[in-house]
């Protein structure tokens, strides 16, 4: 029998969900919310096999399946807020509401054993349930307490940090300008807020040493590029460009089914004997 069966058709069904498939509809600073869960799922790894050296030294130490299922609920509010309505953000709730985070990642799981007739251990539900509840450490309410939480909540923090910047660009931007459209045409063609538009022309303008955007306008006609930020700021473009393009053309299911930590889950650390 595969050890990791059970824990691989809950992972599949939880990706299958509506909520977790409508995180697609939904982005921050130019990234789908399923693009940074996958982000956060790669960094962990890599961090994980850092710290342990080798997987099996891993395994014994952490809970694996409670990593991976926290990171994938770990934003779920940002859809259902929005979906709802709801006239608080995902960053507020983690503050000043967390219960609503701890009974949304209660139901889903619920839904999910009921769906494949199958029971987690209370262990593993509370370490899903604690990872995602503090996932924002000291910007949330609850703080991060067990090994698996703490290093979940550096990963999304390093994501956020790094690999969540709209890939949009000066050279984006000012080719947009001469085709004559409006900074709010721009920003919708981009799906961007006009503060992004304001500040990639800034760091443009302070890399050519310009003071007005019709001087940077003028450079790009004449040149067709201009630099777009600083060494640092230029590599986190490139690096969130290729992840998004990355997830685009596999897909998030697919991508995230084939990371190498589901190989280390076995159920029986996992699910209760029927």
């Amino acid at each position: 029998m595969i050890k990791n069966k059970i824990a691989l058709e809950f992972i599949t069904a939880t990706l299958d969900d509506i909520r977790v498939k409508e995180l697609e509809d939904y982005s921050d600073q130019g990234v789908r919310v399923t693009t940074h869960i996958y982000d956060v799922l790669q960094i962990l790894w890599d961090k994980i096999v850092d710290i342990y050296k080798n997987i099996e030294s891993a395994n014994e130490k952490l809970d694996l399946f409670s990593i991976v299922l926290g990171v994938i609920l770990h934003d779920l509010s940002k859809r259902s807020l929005r979906k709802n309505n709801e006239k608080i953000s995902h960053s507020q709730i983690m503050l000043k509401r967390p219960e609503y985070i701890i009974k949304e990642t209660d139901i889903f799981l619920k839904d999910i054993e009921k769906r494949l007739n199958v029971q987690l251990l209370e262990e593993v539900r509370k370490h899903i349930i604690h990872i995602v509840v503090s996932h924002h450490g000291k910007w949330g309410k609850v703080q991060p307490n067990t090994r698996e939480a703490r290093l979940v909540h550096e990963a999304d923090m390093y994501s956020a940090k790094y690999h969540r910047i709209n890939p949009i660009t000066a050279n984006n931007i000012l080719q947009s300008m001469v085709e004559g459209l409006t900074w709010d045409e721009i920003a919708k063609r981009f799906d961007c807020t006009t503060g992004v538009i304001k500040d990639r022309l800034r760091r443009a303008k302070f890399e050519l040493k310009v003071k007005t955007t019709k001087q940077l306008l003028n450079y790009y006609k004449n040149k067709k590029r201009v630099p777009i930020g600083d060494k640092f700021f230029s590599e986190r473009v490139m690096q969130t460009g290729r992840l998004i393009k990355d997830v685009e053309k596999h897909g998030f299911k697919k991508l995230v089914l084939k990371l190498l930590i589901l190989e280390c889950l076995e159920d029986s650390k996992i699910f209760r004997e029927n």
